[in-house]
């Protein structure tokens, strides 16, 4: 695209700004529909957070504000430019509560780039007020800037908010975390779930955040803010084509940006709004705590600890002298008293801005509460159909996280929290794993775990190799599906059962088994049960078609190892360069050498070679063995999920937690019916600890190989000996 002069694209600059100011409109539009399908009318921001991407668009949707080169003396320029700095304001309400979900560092990186944006946005402003270009006085200017401070204010009480409130969650972490084990019933294990999914969401910093004097006066802030947006939409509908080619450098997309960024205010005013009256809907109307927020000149110690915590910090300078150290000193403290006197402007105008909704607040609670004493006369029964309700409130009340004593959270707060994670319980419950829960009740113990590899089958490498939980069953699963004279239906219902399961595995493995080999091992089992599940190939090999050329099951378990061996060879030929790309090809093949030739072991040992039914048979028993086994560690997954070390992700991992616990209530029970062995919680998640002590216990054999034994010499009896 060629233009003869930079007018010429100056209406496709503008475009450009309106696409970005879309791009943020359809962000907040995303998280404002989020939080009402949850029913988190304080709006979580998920889609729309604080980092390099938002300020980068953020940085483009200003080009107005900052333009000083083009002549943009119009109204319609000034009317741009006025909208540009309420979509600001607005963009940067949305964002205050994505400040919680930073650390410290990320914090400091992200609030100094949206500081530099923001300065020259302001020193821009007051140029072009000076010059009469920007539609405002110089009175009007502070009361379009003040609200631009709100982030900075607020971001130097986030660690402090932060610090506190995982202080409170550890507390509570101990008195909570009690030693579960696989005989406690499931209920123990949903009070569990729940007890800490009321720590992670009333210990959320965004939802502590939202409650903020901050967000409540930015809110308040928007409504205004919204008003004029709206009533400036309309009057550019009336006089205006949005396409029409305005008196303006940016011609018919100016009239582009300012319909683009008034439909971002009015959307994205309705979160904070929403926030504003978040603190005085999400906790109990105590006398105590409402006397103490109409009191805005009370500053709570919290909001100013960072800034008094500077200033008593000791700052290593290598300044020479005495004086000069002073001086340094003098002038470090008068700073940070200027930055404190500031900040506590800031947060008493917020506390007088909340003022606004609290009222309105206050007054319908005491409305709606001397109606529901008129209708207690007419209800005398109520309480009673509600003490169940109640008395499960009470045993969760103490699992609360709260910065201040006096705030109490409602029972409507409560129920609903209670109420999302039981339909996620509930939910899960109904999507439970019914092909893998069918498969697992072929097991009745755990001597699969012995039966999969023998000790008499050498390695094919010089150091043995750490044997993990998915590679061992996607093996068997292979070898398999290889057998000949197997029904499809068989072999898809296998395949069903271990695509569920392998669900399960992955997170008990991902938690449990840390160590860099088995992790290698992880990853080969998942490369290798792809191709499997949907090419019914191990690595590049097809399973059924080699077993379609007449071969017996005894050929193809020889073949299998053959197989192996020639990967395990080529891959020690490979160069340095190749050997990361084929690493998984040689911890699989020698995993399935092991196996096969294990298998075929175990099968010239009986007196008669099984049936291909009763092998395939065997090999699914075996597999549901070793499911059992892994899955004795679901309650402890469960456990470490539910805390979770990291402040963001804690929410998150405890609803995994509650899937997971519901999709496996039916897999605890069968798994309690079979004896554990004496293993240490640490022990149990390796299936190679596993294998060493079972086959200590009984070294002299196991009971699998008479199950194929009494299935060859009478096969009608295979089934009752299963």
């Amino acid at each position: 695209m060629h233009w003869d002069s930079p007018q010429e694209a100056m209406p496709w600059v503008g475009l450009y700004v309106g696409v970005a100011s879309l791009v943020c409109t359809l962000a907040m539009a995303a998280d404002l529909f989020q939080g009402f399908r949850q029913r988190k009318l304080w709006f979580p921001c998920k889609f729309f957070t604080l980092n390099a991407a938002s300020i980068t668009l953020i940085a483009i949707a200003m080009k107005l504000p900052v333009d000083l080169t083009s002549d943009m003396s119009s109204l319609n320029d000034k009317n741009a430019k006025l909208a540009s700095m309420l979509f600001l304001f607005t963009l940067l309400a949305n964002l205050l509560p994505s400040l919680g979900l930073m650390n410290d560092n990320e914090l400091l990186t992200n609030i100094i780039a949206l500081g530099i944006l923001i300065i020259t946005i302001i020193v821009n402003v007051f140029i072009q007020s000076g010059t009469n270009v920007f539609l405002g006085t110089t009175i009007e200017l502070p009361v379009i800037i003040f609200p631009l401070l709100l982030p900075f204010s607020l971001a130097l009480t986030v660690p402090t908010l932060r610090r506190l409130l995982e202080h409170q969650y550890n507390e509570l972490h101990k008195s909570a975390s009690t030693g579960l084990e696989i005989e406690f019933p499931y209920q123990e294990f949903v009070h569990y779930v729940k007890k800490y999914w009321m720590m992670a969401e009333t210990g959320n910093p965004q939802f502590v955040l939202a409650c903020s004097p901050f967000c409540s006066a930015s809110g308040v802030i928007c409504s205004v803010y919204v008003v004029t947006a709206f009533g400036n939409l309309v009057n550019q509908i009336k006089n205006s084509s949005i396409f029409s080619n305005a008196k303006s450098d940016y011609k018919w997309s100016i009239n582009v940006i300012i319909f683009v960024q008034s439909i971002g205010i009015v959307v994205g005013s309705i979160a904070p709004i929403f926030r504003s009256f978040t603190a005085f809907g999400v906790f109990s109307l105590s006398r105590k705590w409402s006397m103490k927020h109409v009191n805005m000149f009370k500053v709570e110690k919290h909001w100013t600890q960072r800034l008094r915590q500077w200033k008593r910090s000791h700052v290593r300078s290598h300044i020479p002298g005495r004086h000069c150290k002073k001086v340094f000193h003098i002038v470090k403290n008068m700073f940070l008293n200027i930055c404190l006197a500031l900040h506590v402007t800031i947060v008493v105008i917020c506390k007088t801005l909340r003022l606004i909704p609290s009222s309105s607040v206050i007054m319908l609670s005491s409305s709606c509460y001397l109606c529901k004493l008129f209708l207690k006369r007419f209800k005398r029964d109520s309480n009673a159909s509600n003490s169940d309700a109640r008395s499960e409130m009470k045993e969760y009340t103490n699992h609360v996280i709260q910065l201040e004593r006096e705030a109490k959270l409602s029972n409507r707060v409560l129920k609903s929290m209670l109420k999302s994670i039981t339909k996620l319980l509930v939910e899960s419950e109904g999507k439970e794993p019914r092909n893998l829960i069918k498969f697992l009740e072929k097991s009745i113990g755990f001597d699969g775990v012995v039966d999969f590899v023998s000790d008499e089958v050498p390695a094919l490498q010089s150091e043995e190799t750490l044997n993990c939980w998915s590679l061992v069953v996607v093996t068997l699963t292979a070898i398999a599906i290889a057998l000949p004279n197997i029904a499809n239906s068989n072999i898809n219902v296998l395949l069903s059962s271990m695509k569920e399961g392998l669900q399960l595995v992955r997170h008990i493995e991902e938690s449990l088994n840390a160590n860099g080999e088995l992790l290698k091992a992880r990853k080969a089992a998942r490369r290798v049960w792809t191709n499997v599940e949907l090419y019914r190939r191990w690595l590049e090999i097809d399973l059924q078609k080699k077993a379609h050329k007449g071969k017996t099951s005894k050929e193809i378990l020889q073949w299998l190892g053959d197989e192996a061996v020639k990967i395990v060879i080529q891959f020690k030929k490979c160069k340095n360069g190749n050997l990361e790309q084929s690493h998984h090809k040689f911890i699989a093949a020698n995993t399935m050498y092991k196996i096969s030739q294990t298998v075929l072991l175990h099968c010239n040992e009986v007196e008669n070679w099984p049936r291909d039914e009763e092998l395939f048979e065997w090999i699914s028993i075996t597999i549901a063995d070793i499911l059992c086994a892994c899955f004795t560690n679901l309650p402890r997954v469960i456990t470490m999920k539910c805390h979770d070390g990291s402040l963001e992700k804690r929410e998150e991992s405890i609803q995994t937690a509650a899937q997971l616990l519901g999709k496996s209530k039916k897999i605890l029970n069968i798994v309690k019916t079979n004896q554990l062995p004496t293993l240490d919680p640490d022990t149990m998640a390796y299936i190679d600890e596993w294998h060493a002590l079972l086959k200590s216990q009984n070294p002299n054999g196991c009971a699998s190989l008479a199950r194929i034994e009494s299935g060859s010499s009478n096969s009608n009896e295979w089934v009752v000996t299963i």
